[in-house]
C-alpha cells in the first residue's frame, strides 16, 4: 500500500472508487485534511450519479476542493484510449470492455499535465493501478488515506474497521483479512 507524507496537503487526481469509498464511510473530512485539490474528469460524473453520490461530489465541487477537467486534447484522448486498452488487457481486470475503462484512463493521462502539479493519483482498481504504476505514477487509494489517518492519530482501530466494514456492506470488495491487516498496522 502506498502511503503519502502528511506534512502538507497534496494535489491529486482521483478515480471514482476511492472517492465513493470516502463517501460510503463518511470520511469527507479526511479529503479536506490531506488534499488541497482533487482533480477528476467529466466522464466520472456519470459514475458518481450511478452510485448515488452525485450530491456528495457536487458539494466538493462547489466547495472548490474537487475540480472537474473537461477539456482533454485530441492527443490526450488518443493516449487515454491506449491506457484503457492496457487496463482491459491486464490479467487482474474483470471487465474486458475497453470503453468502460476510459474515465480512469483519462484521469491517468490528465494527471500527468505539468500545470496540474499532481503529487499522485488515487486509484483503487487493481488493473488501473498496475498500468499507472508501470507508467511511473505515484499511487495511493482509499486504504492509503485511512492508513495515513491512523498513523496521524486521527482514526482508531475501531473507527478504521467500522469505515471499512461500511464499505464492504455497500459493495466494496475488501477481504476480511485485508481489513484486519489495515486495522492492526495503522489504527491507533
Amino acid at each position: 500500500m502506498a502511503l503519502f507524507n502528511s506534512t502538507r496537503r497534496l494535489i491529486v487526481a482521483a478515480d471514482t472508487g476511492p472517492l465513493l469509498s470516502v463517501f460510503q464511510a463518511g470520511g469527507e473530512n479526511l479529503l479536506r485534511r490531506y488534499f488541497s485539490t482533487i482533480f477528476i474528469v467529466q466522464d466520472q460524473l456519470a459514475e458518481f450519479q450511478k452510485h448515488d453520490s452525485a450530491v456528495e461530489i457536487q458539494r466538493l465541487i462547489d466547495d472548490g476542493l474537487v475540480v472537474v477537467i473537461t477539456n482533454l486534447t485530441d492527443k490526450e484522448k488518443s493516449e487515454a484510449q491506449e491506457v484503457a486498452r492496457r487496463i482491459a488487457a491486464t490479467p487482474s481486470c474483470r471487465d474486458p470492455v475497453v470503453e468502460n475503462h476510459l474515465p480512469e484512463a483519462e484521469l491517468i493521462i490528465v494527471s500527468q499535465r505539468v500545470e496540474l502539479r499532481c503529487d499522485r493519483i488515487l486509484l483503487d482498481e487493481k488493473a488501473a493501478r498496475t498500468v499507472a504504476e508501470a507508467m511511473g505514477l505515484q499511487i495511493s487509494g482509499f486504504l492509503g488515506i485511512l492508513a495515513r489517518a491512523g498513523l496521524d492519530g486521527l482514526l482508531t482501530k475501531d473507527e478504521i474497521r467500522s469505515m471499512l466494514q461500511t464499505c464492504q456492506q455497500r459493495g466494496t470488495h475488501y477481504s476480511n483479512g485485508l481489513v484486519d491487516l489495515i486495522v492492526q498496522n495503522y489504527g491507533r
